[in-house]
């Protein structure tokens, strides 16, 4: 029996999950370092040792599959973050150091995950190219309204606790994103391009990142 026909026996339970799974990490592989536009399905199956007609029967189209690798690799990502947000040092601190602490966190994800900014700042643009319809995103947004709830109940807390300038409590969601969006655009930013030229290379990402979260931070007390 040959290996990819070996792959397809028991569809059902757990090996399929895994099988999925497996899937879901060679595409992520595929299009973090190529590309996403030039990965075909055909690639993917192969990497993946699997025939490509089932992985159709899995992934009906290549829009459907990327969409689902940029969740699968939000919701993997997530899941070495949060334990983290659970602990008693990050729960009982106040709003301002929960938010240095989150900050540290995107700094971790730069230098061990490059490859993850890298796709997803290439599935933004890949998403608004193929114009991707919102509601076929709803589970990649949920990952990302996570991020989000976490972040803003650290500002939230801040506020209340005094550690966080109260004039940004009018704010609303305009002080979130303009945070996230600066922190984390940079960081792909890098990730995507940060020794295109001579000079960047001199300069390290890492403390470039740890900059700009101090000077976030400052701008909030």
């Amino acid at each position: 029996m040959e290996e990819t026909e070996e792959l397809l026996e028991d569809e059902d339970g757990k090996k399929k999950t895994v099988r999925i799974e497996r899937i879901l990490d060679v595409a992520f592989e595929l299009f973090a370092t190529r590309g996403i536009e030039p990965v075909t399905m055909n690639d993917i199956a192969q990497k993946a040792k699997i025939g490509v007609a089932s992985l159709y029967r899995y992934f009906e189209t290549k829009e459907i599959l990327v969409v689902k690798t940029v969740t699968h690799a939000w919701s993997t990502r997530m899941e070495d973050v949060l334990p983290n947000l659970v602990k008693p040092k990050y729960t009982n601190a106040d709003g301002y150091t929960q938010l240095k602490v989150i900050f540290e966190l995107f700094i971790k994800l730069y230098e061990k995950q490059t490859a993850f900014l890298r796709f997803i700042y290439l599935f933004d643009a890949y998403a608004v190219k193929e114009k991707i319809p919102k509601e076929d995103m709803t589970n990649y947004e949920s990952k990302i309204l996570l991020v989000k709830q976490i972040i803003s109940i650290a500002i939230q807390k801040g506020i209340e606790d005094g550690t966080i300038n109260k004039k940004y409590g009018k704010t609303g969601d305009i002080l979130y994103f303009t945070l996230i969006h600066t922190f984390f655009s940079t960081a792909q930013k890098l990730a995507i391009s940060g020794n295109l030229l001579d000079m960047d290379s001199h300069m390290n990402g890492a403390k470039q990142l740890t900059l700009l979260s101090d000077i976030l931070l400052e701008g909030l007390k």
